[in-house]
């Protein structure tokens, strides 16, 4: 996989949502159709179990890998950065709250 070219900027609008969805697809729309395409879709399948055992087996496993740390092993592991250090904006606060 070879590492983003662009980061992509933040998508800020105050509250006219077709700006927003604009800006989205101008902005953010590239860097996740990139990082989508790249999943494997049996690796995809075993993240949607269709039956309760399933679900509890996935459920269990994610569990284990979180106490174990392996993400945080994988992350470190990692030959190249996906893109998922770039900044957002600041939140301004929602207009209307008291």
């Amino acid at each position: 996989m070879k590492p983003s070219t662009t980061r992509p900027r933040a998508v800020v609008c105050s509250g006219d949502l077709p700006t927003a969805l604009a800006n989205y697809d101008s902005e953010l729309r590239p860097f996740v159709t990139e990082i989508q395409s790249e999943v494997n879709p049996r690796l995809l399948r075993l993240g949607m179990p269709m039956t309760q055992r399933a679900i509890d087996a996935f459920q269990a496993a994610t569990a284990l890998a979180c106490f174990l740390r392996i993400p945080d092993l994988a992350a470190r592991l990692s030959k190249e950065d996906r893109g998922g250090a770039w900044q957002l904006p600041e939140n301004p606060a929602p207009t209307g709250t008291v």
